[in-house]
């Protein structure tokens, strides 16, 4: 058996594409994207046009990162001082810390245990009078059940924020991730399926709001005006040329990428949840793409000798198939259960609002984060060979513990 590591194609992955189109920017001079026309580069301005493209949308916007697109989201949609904002309670710091980031306050929801996503049956429930809006995860670029959460949405007039980080190339009942909501928000850091090393995006289908996204992204300035007219309060959250010039060279390459992927994730579901005592992301047939920036399944530990999830990630990487554990409730964050971010904001004030959580609210994601195990996106750029040697070594740990 050739060394599963061997077989596993390294990421980020370029080629001399890549290296001359950021060759022709380093020599052209143009390392910013500023004005349309004049001393900046093209690259950031035909970026933006491919992305929207492909994510069959009338608006995209390149960004710094990931981080900075959900706090342009946010900001659009007036979010501010004592607004409420539903999150997930299983996902990355910055799906919660952006609402932070506007003085808001994020509301945690429990997730469901067969897709990991948040649990739409839930939101209801957390809605208050200051509710705003609702930021929607798709963990894994598995989407979540946009059509019932935007029917929410729409009953209690609130926004929806998409966060791709994960679902570059996603499409859910036709239609891409991104684009069921308000907004969506995109990541191009280094793991991602699309990568710039950094970077990110806001997409909408909504002319006024692009145009605040636009104007906040871009110092205040609005599209076609003058460059020392500053209409709005904004800031500078412009994608570098460099960045931009080489999301264009990566966006060709990622169809075959995203083909290999899809057919990968689906063999190892198939295989995967074969064996007893794993359970891997539910997937139906409303999901007619899915970006896999990872693959998450559960174990269960009674299975295994009761391992623990890091003794089975741990296990898995030390036979050469690397793995690790999932996001950890944020509402067991120290972070977020005390934080001091603005001089006279007390978070945790509950006469504030502060952040409603306790330990014992979201069983579901307490269970779901402690049995779930992740693979990398680039597992399944491999050959399907791989996808056999690692069906292989879970079967095998579990006959171990057969009686």
């Amino acid at each position: 058996m050739v060394d599963p590591k061997i077989m596993i194609p390294h990421w980020p992955q370029w080629d001399k594409e890549d290296v001359n189109i950021v060759k022709e920017v380093l020599e052209s001079g143009k390392w910013w994207a500023g004005s349309p026309t004049g001393h900046s580069g093209e690259n950031f301005w035909l970026f933006q046009k491919e992305f929207a493209d492909f994510c069959e949308v009338r608006h995209a916007f390149a960004v710094t990162n990931g981080t900075h697109a959900l706090e342009i989201a946010l900001l659009v949609l007036d979010i501010g001082m004592g607004d409420e904002v539903i999150v997930p309670d299983m996902t990355f710091f910055a799906s919660a810390s952006s609402v932070i980031s506007t003085n808001a306050v994020p509301i945690f929801a429990e997730i469901r245990e067969d897709t990991f996503n948040i649990d739409e049956n839930k939101i209801e429930s957390l809605i208050t009078e200051r509710t705003k809006a609702i930021i929607v995860v798709h963990l894994g670029g598995m989407p979540a059940e946009m059509d019932v959460i935007c029917e929410i949405a729409k009953k209690h007039n609130l926004g929806v924020i998409e966060d791709c980080a994960h679902s570059h190339g996603s499409r859910y009942k036709g239609k891409r991730l991104g684009t069921w909501g308000d907004i969506g928000t995109f990541s191009f850091q280094a793991s991602k399926v699309l990568t710039s090393g950094e970077g990110g995006a806001v997409i909408t289908n909504d002319d006024e709001l692009a145009e605040k996204i636009y104007s906040i992204i871009d110092c205040g300035r609005k599209e076609g005006k003058h460059s020392y007219d500053h209409y709005n309060y904004g800031s500078n959250y412009r994608l570098s040329e460099l960045n931009a010039a080489l999301l264009r060279s990566q966006l060709k390459k990622f169809p075959v990428q995203h083909i290999k992927r899809n057919e990968n994730a689906r063999y190892l579901l198939q295989k995967l949840n074969e064996i007893d005592g794993i359970a891997c992301q539910k997937r139906d047939e409303a999901v007619q793409e899915c970006a896999n920036y990872v693959f998450p399944f559960k174990f269960n530990p009674e299975k295994f000798g009761e391992m623990s999830v890091t003794e089975f990630y741990t296990y898995l990487n030390s036979m050469g198939i690397p793995s690790d554990d999932s996001y950890p409730p944020l509402h067991g964050l120290k972070c977020f259960k005390q934080m001091y971010l603005r001089k006279g904001i007390d978070y945790s004030n509950a006469n504030w609002g502060g952040i409603k959580s306790n330990n014992n609210n979201f069983p579901v994601t307490s269970l779901v984060s402690s049995q779930l195990v992740e693979l990398p996106q680039e597992v399944l750029l491999a050959d399907k060979t791989l996808m056999d040697y690692i069906v292989k070594v879970i079967r095998e740990l579990r006959e171990s513990f057969s009686s």
